[in-house]
């Protein structure tokens, strides 16, 4: 801003001395005085202002419903899996179609082959099985317990079967489910956690890797995880289980539903990214 010079040119009349006038008050300062004065403009929102997010185990869970529930509606949407296997991705497309219009099709896991074909039932997701060829004619039943079973014949601790689990997900050969039992009982709970459970209830296989990366801390046992009245994966037990324990509506239901093993924890252990858990 130019300076301006006070005062004109010489002048022979005498100079009149002037009381000194007060201090100008700056612009900073005259803002200041109407801001203590009240004004009527609302004043900004400072971060510490800002709602938190709720990171409980059961909001998260629904911020992932709601996310995959948009992706089936949009016939262009497709769900990142950067980093993972191309198991991921083949069970996020298989997920996404109809049993009862599609014809017996072949997965391939990280651990071998399962069969996805439609149940003589009102379920409305994939019936895994295998074939015993593919595991040296060792096989593993269907149910959550009978699958633990054949992990833990590998011999391996759960910190051990969840690693490797988890590993193949993101491409990584397995290091100790190599036996022929283990090996199926990895692909079947593998295709189960990340194409039939998801059709039953929207973000399942996100609560599936949580529970895994549980195992795999120590926070939890394999049998916590997937056995028992209250397993840490709700859908363990049944659908119905999973649904009333996130209560994905908001219900009001009269009897309180029993909480799965450590499930409060569970959200800890659930990825931020949601590209990550497309």
């Amino acid at each position: 801003m130019p300076k301006v010079k006070l005062g004109g040119g010489l002048s022979s009349s005498p100079s009149i001395p002037r009381s000194p006038s007060p201090p100008s008050v700056g612009g900073a300062q005259k803002r200041k005085a109407t801001d203590d004065a009240g004004s009527s403009s609302p004043s900004k929102k400072t971060k510490t202002d800002e709602v938190p997010k709720d990171n409980t185990t059961e909001a998260r869970l629904k911020r992932k419903f709601v996310r995959d529930q948009r992706r089936q509606e949009s016939s262009s949407a497709v769900a990142s899996q950067g980093g993972t296997s191309s198991f991921r991705t083949d069970a996020g497309s298989l997920m996404k179609k109809n049993p009862k219009n599609e014809a017996k099709t072949q997965l391939d896991t990280p651990f071998g082959p399962v069969n996805a074909s439609k149940f003589p039932t009102s379920d409305p997701a994939f019936k895994i099985t295998s074939e015993k060829k593919h595991y040296g004619k060792q096989a593993v039943g269907h149910k959550y317990s009978d699958l633990v079973s054949g992990l833990q014949k590998s011999g391996a601790s759960d910190k051990e079967i969840a690693t490797d689990l988890l590993n193949a997900l993101e491409g990584k050969k397995p290091q100790k489910l190599t036996s022929g039992e283990a090996k199926n009982a990895a692909a079947k709970l593998s295709a189960i956690t990340h194409v039939s459970e998801p059709q039953r209830v929207l973000g399942s296989d996100k609560a599936a890797r949580g529970v895994l990366r549980m195992v795999q801390s120590g926070e939890i046992s394999l049998d916590d995880a997937f056995k028992g009245n209250t397993p840490t994966f709700p859908m363990a037990k049944n659908p119905d289980y999973m649904r009333r324990t996130v209560n994905y509506e908001d219900k009001n239901y009269r009897k309180e539903t029993p909480k799965p093993t450590q499930f409060d924890k569970l959200g800890g252990y659930m990825s931020d990214s949601s590209d990550d858990e497309g």
